[in-house]
């Protein structure tokens, strides 16, 4: 463990070769890490593959079919330093976070619907190291509302600390997650703990997540909440099964993509039965779909979309698809590589890291061993 935190540490120390030329975030001097990412960018490419295989290593040495019994205070005895270690890193690869904090800014200071307006039509300091300022917020309006509540720290007039805040309030909805998968995973698979850890120390969902500040698992706390009361439920249209679809809809007021599991409820309401849900391997369901969804937009194949099924993939009782998609996540992170190289998403990056990410599944058999209990 104390390997894969000081990789961590690294990580979150290696996120600032990618602070944005216009951006001063803290009062250092990062210039050795901005020559180092954007000059010597061969070097820092390969740092950052060998900090991806330390950490992709380590993550796969933590995962025991046969660990221990989940604790709060072990949860809470490293989730906090890694939490706090991630909040103050720079969101390296995206520049999502600010588009966040802006949207926030428009609606709470310049009183204006983020969802009409762009960014560019205002004069601010942020539009320096901001990306995508010609398109209104694509998000619904469930993460606009919420979004404000970190949002409030503008009234300050800090950039630093509703840096600070948003990023928080991301971890926090990490935190919530982690709490519900520990629920249902004692619910359904009691003498498999391994399922938790697998989701809580990956890589992926940590540096997507804690570093880099996506919104994706505020999006899935209220979906897993949700797939949490369908389990209770015991007839159709008890008040669990409206709870399910109360947050379901929650989860899709955020990010539209948790929609797609709508016919999957619609379905259990035809049979007749929310008990069915408990013969039915829901979660692998429910991880095939986000995963096709992602391909809707093939030219937008983001490493942090697969958040959405590895968030339900920890509850499916199919170890392949565990394995597939674990080792999906460990390619996603490895795709930034060439980005890192290039200095650029333009070709051949696109060809070169959906070629990383197919050739990732080669590590299936490897997993799929792993998790294999006795």
């Amino acid at each position: 463990m104390l390997i894969f935190f000081i990789t961590w540490l690294l990580f979150a120390t290696y996120s600032f070769t990618r602070l944005d030329l216009n951006l001063i975030l803290y009062r250092f001097d990062p210039l050795i890490f901005q020559q180092l990412g954007f000059y010597h960018r061969p070097i820092a490419t390969l740092i950052f593959i060998f900090l991806c295989l330390v950490f992709t290593l380590t993550y796969l040495n933590l995962i025991k079919p046969k660990g221990s019994v989940l604790k709060g205070r072990t949860l809470l005895k490293w989730a906090i330093p890694i939490s706090i270690t991630g909040i103050l890193a720079y969101p390296m690869f995206s520049y999502d976070l600010f588009n966040y904090l802006f949207n926030a800014k428009m609606v709470l200071i310049f009183k204006a619907n983020p969802h009409l307006r762009t960014a560019m039509e205002f004069s601010d300091p942020m539009l320096r190291f901001m990306r995508n300022i010609h398109t209104p917020a694509p998000y619904a309006y469930g993460w606009t509302a919420i979004s404000l509540i970190p949002g409030l720290a503008w009234f300050l007039n800090k950039f630093t600390l509703s840096f600070w805040a948003m990023k928080t309030f991301v971890a926090i909805f990490w935190l919530g997650q982690l709490a519900v998968l520990k629920t249902l995973i004692q619910k359904v698979f009691p003498k498999e703990p391994f399922r938790w850890w697998l989701f809580a120390l990956s890589p992926l969902v940590l540096i997507e997540t804690l570093i880099i500040g996506h919104n994706d698992v505020v999006m899935m706390l209220p979906a897993l909440l949700s797939f949490l009361f369908l389990l209770k439920s015991k007839k159709i249209l008890d008040k669990f099964f409206i709870y399910a679809i109360f947050f379901l809809t929650v989860s899709a007021s955020i990010k539209y993509a948790t929609i797609i599991l709508l016919p999957f409820y619609l379905l259990i309401y035809l049979q007749g039965s929310s008990l069915k849900v408990k013969k039915t391997d829901l979660p692998t369901l429910f991880s095939w779909a986000l995963l096709a969804i992602m391909f809707i937009r093939p030219g937008q194949l983001h490493s942090w979309y697969l958040i959405w099924a590895f968030s339900f993939v920890v509850l499916s009782k199919s170890r392949l698809t565990i394995s597939i998609i674990t080792a999906l996540t460990i390619g996603a992170l490895l795709r930034y590589a060439p980005y890192i190289y290039y200095g650029s998403w333009d070709p051949p990056v696109y060809f070169q890291r959906n070629l990383i990410w197919v050739a990732s599944l080669l590590l299936t058999p490897f997993i799929l061993r792993k998790i294999k209990t006795k």
